[in-house]
C-alpha cells in the first residue's frame, strides 16, 4: 500500500512539499484552518484543522493511520510540535515531544544555551511589567521584547526606552501561548539563516543565507540573499555553533535552522526550530542557487527512508535573491507588471499574496508582507541587478 505523510501547513510556501511529496509516490494529507489555503488543492486529502491543535492532528493520525497507512509527518510551517505529536503518538521517525517543545520555545531554548555556554544574548522570561522592569535594569537598553513561541517576529520589536516597555510586553504576551514574553539583551551584527538536517548521526548541511532586514523597531526581514557572502572561516564558525545549539536542545532526527548573528565578538545563536526555512529559502532559494534540495531529503527521513545524499550535494554555483515588495498601507487600488516582471530573464519566481481590494495593514511583522520577488545570477550584482529590474516593472498601488 502507498506510503502518506501528513503535511501540516498548506499555504504558499508549503506548496512545494506538497508536491514533492507527491512526485515521490507518497500520498499526501496536508492540513490548513483555511479551506481556502492554496496547497490543499494539490494534497490527496485536504484536513481543514487549525495547524496548532495538536490532539486534533493526533486523533485523526491515530484513527486514520491504517486506512491511509500514514508513515510520517513533516513541519511545512511552524509547527514542530504538531508533527512531534503525531511522530510520538504513531511511533514514526521524528524527535521527542519535549525537544519540540523546546525548539518553539523561545525561553526553553534560552535556557538549555546558558547552561550550555552556547553563545546567546542573555535574556529572561516575564510576566508582568514589575517583572520586565527588573529585567530590564540586569539587561539594558535599548532590548528586544520578543513572543515566546511565535514566528514570524510575531510580536517582537527593540526598545529604546523604559517608556516603550510596557506596550512592548502585552503586544509579545498575546502572541504568544503562554502569557509570558521574552525580555533579551540587544546585539547588533549582520544576520544569517543556518540549515541542516541531521539524520543518524551526521549533520548535513544545506547552506547558510544572508537575511535582511528593515522597519525598526520591528526586526521584519526583507528579503535575503543566498549563498551568505561570509567568509569560510565566519560560515564554519555558524555551522559549529548552531550544530552545538541543536545537540544541546536534544535535536537528533531530522531538520533543522538556526537565526544567527555575526557580532564584534563572534557569532551568537537568537533561536533554532526543528523545522526546515521559511520565506522560501528551502523551497526555492536553496535549490535555485547550490542544486541542493532539502525538502526532498527532509521528506524521505519523515516516511522512514535512507538519507538520499544527492540532496545534500552542491550541484550549481549561483546566486539567488529573494526580497519582499512593501507598497504603501491602504487598500489596494491596482496591481499591474506581474506577467511582464516574469518574461525577464533571470526572474525566476513572483509571489503574489493580495489581490485589488484587500487592506495592506501597517507593517509591524514578517507576516505582513504580500508580494516576493526571487531572481537568479551568477553573481549577486547579476542577481541584484535583475530584481531591481522587475520590482521597477510591478506596481501595487494603494490608497489610504
Amino acid at each position: 500500500m502507498k506510503k502518506s505523510i501528513m503535511i501540516i501547513g498548506a499555504g504558499i510556501m508549503q506548496i512545494p512539499a506538497i508536491k514533492t511529496a507527491k512526485e515521490m509516490g507518497l500520498f499526501v494529507i496536508a492540513s490548513d484552518f483555511n479551506p481556502l489555503a492554496p496547497g490543499l488543492k494539490f494534497a490527496d486529502f485536504p484536513l481543514i484543522l487549525d495547524t496548532k491543535d495538536i490532539q486534533g492532528h493526533v486523533n485523526f493520525a491515530l484513527s486514520h493511520k491504517k486506512e491511509f497507512n500514514i508513515s510520517g509527518a513533516f513541519a511545512g510551517a511552524d509547527v514542530a510540535v504538531t508533527v512531534a505529536a503525531i511522530t510520538n503518538a504513531l511511533d514514526l521517525p521524528g524527535i521527542p515531544f519535549e525537544v519540540a517543545v523546546r525548539s518553539n520555545n523561545k525561553w526553553l531554548m534560552k535556557q538549555c544555551w546558558l547552561d550550555s555556554g552556547i553563545s546567546t544574548p542573555y535574556a529572561e522570561e516575564v510576566r508582568t511589567l514589575s517583572e520586565a522592569e527588573k529585567a530590564l535594569q540586569k539587561i539594558k537598553l535599548p532590548a528586544m521584547v520578543k513572543a515566546i513561541d511565535n514566528a514570524a517576529s510575531r510580536g517582537t520589536r527593540k526598545i529604546e526606552s523604559e517608556e516603550e516597555l510596557e506596550s512592548a510586553l502585552e503586544d509579545a504576551k498575546k502572541n504568544s501561548s503562554t502569557g509570558s514574553a521574552l525580555i533579551e539583551e540587544f546585539v547588533e551584527g549582520s544576520e544569517q539563516s543556518v540549515e541542516y538536517i541531521v539524520f543518524e548521526g551526521k549533520h548535513y548541511r544545506f547552506g547558510i543565507v544572508d537575511r535582511h532586514f528593515g522597519f525598526t523597531p520591528f526586526p521584519i526581514e526583507i528579503g535575503h540573499t543566498n549563498p551568505s557572502i561570509l567568509s569560510p572561516e565566519e560560515q564554519e564558525a555558524l555551522y559549529t555553533l548552531t550544530k552545538n545549539a541543536a545537540e544541546s536542545l536534544g535535536i537528533t532526527f531530522g531538520p533543522y535552522k538556526s537565526d544567527t548573528i555575526m557580532t564584534s565578538k563572534g557569532p551568537m545563536i537568537l533561536e533554532l526550530p526543528a523545522r526546515l526555512s521559511g520565506g522560501f529559502h528551502s523551497q526555492c532559494t536553496t535549490p535555485l542557487s547550490s542544486g541542493r534540495d532539502p525538502i526532498k531529503a527532509a521528506l524521505h527521513i519523515a516516511v522512514g527512508d535512507t538519507f538520499p545524499q544527492e540532496c545534500a550535494a552542491k550541484k550549481l554555483n549561483r546566486v539567488a535573491v529573494c526580497k519582499a515588495i512593501f507598497p504603501a498601507p491602504g487598500k489596494i487600488m491596482s496591481i499591474s507588471g506581474i506577467e511582464e516582471a516574469k518574461k525577464i530573464e533571470g526572474v525566476e519566481h513572483i509571489f503574489l499574496m493580495v489581490k485589488e481590494g484587500d487592506e495592506i495593514p501597517p507593517y509591524k511583522n514578517c507576516a505582513n508582507r504580500v508580494c516576493y520577488v526571487i531572481t537568479t545570477g551568477s553573481n549577486f550584482s547579476a542577481a541584484e541587478k535583475t530584481w531591481k529590474k522587475a520590482t521597477d516593472i510591478i506596481k501595487i498601488l494603494t490608497k489610504k
